[in-house]
């Protein structure tokens, strides 16, 4: 597997499944034993798969500016119904 972006979508019975970025039609689904670290649902990563270990990059920028988007865009569907 080459390196590649992804969002953390949701986590259900001990699987994470991620999306592939930027279309996020791609999923991938990966058993929380097998990863380097843990991650949180929203997280943007770098993931990696070497020997059945997949090795998850957090990347810290890209997450916190998504989470600021989708605030902001939250904020403006509040106040377009208001």
């Amino acid at each position: 597997m080459s390196l590649s972006k992804y969002t953390l979508d949701r986590i259900e019975d001990g699987y994470a499944v991620f999306l592939k970025f930027p279309a996020e039609e791609e999923q991938l689904i990966i058993s929380q034993s097998a990863m380097n670290k843990p991650v949180q649902v929203g997280d943007r990563v770098q993931i990696e798969e070497k020997d059945g270990i997949y090795h998850i990059e957090i990347l810290q920028e890209e997450t916190l500016q998504k989470r600021s988007d989708l605030h902001s865009l939250m904020n403006r569907l509040r106040n377009k119904n208001n």
